[in-house]
């Protein structure tokens, strides 16, 4: 081999190994990346479906939503489209819907807002009984739900309007906070 090939076979052999070192530093680059952010979610469900039962084995809670994303560094759960059910012994359930929810610590306090309904069906002693609101904080375990925005309740066709109101779910009691209005309407 004369000097010329080998030359140029080393200067060959540089380049190639200078490309490498420089391609591989570069694809460690882009390939770290950081999953660790608190703007990333750890989880999510679509169609989701989750009952709570009592200590009696009867159904204490039901809670379905379009989908879940849970958020694990300040443990938020955000719904699409959340329906809950909340049951109570011998009644009709109470049926809670929005377009979208909240949960902060957990399921303690879930957030609703946008489009809130929460309704009860007729049974022997009560007829139908509908509530619509903007927002509504709900307190499952407690069955109690609360807001400071307007609400309008109707129920036989009478219509009663308030801003704020206490729920308990439990005796089926709603307390209207500030300027209640109604209209009832005679048969």
């Amino acid at each position: 081999m004369n000097k010329k090939t080998i030359l140029f076979s080393i200067i060959v052999l540089i380049v190639f190994i200078g490309t490498s070192i420089i391609a591989l530093s570069t694809a460690k680059k882009i390939t770290t990346i950081n999953v660790a952010s608190s703007d990333n979610p750890d989880f999510f469900m679509t169609n989701a479906a989750y009952t709570k039962f009592n200590q009696q084995g009867y159904i204490h809670k039901q809670v379905y939503a379009n989908k879940i994303t849970h958020f694990a560094t300040n443990n938020v759960y955000l719904f699409d489209n959340p329906n809950m059910i909340m049951h109570t012994p011998n009644e009709q359930p109470w049926h809670i819907t929005a377009s979208k929810g909240r949960s902060e610590k957990g399921k303690d306090i879930i957030h609703l807002w946008d489009n809130v309904k929460v309704t009860k069906a007729a049974d022997i002693n009560n007829s139908d009984f509908d509530i619509t609101t903007s927002a509504l904080d709900i307190y499952p375990d407690i069955k109690f739900a609360q807001t400071d925005q307007p609400i309008t309740i109707v129920q036989s066709g009478n219509t009663t309007n308030s801003v704020g109101a206490q729920a308990d779910f439990k005796t089926g009691i709603v307390k209207l906070l500030s300027k209640v209005e109604g209209l009832y309407q005679t048969k």
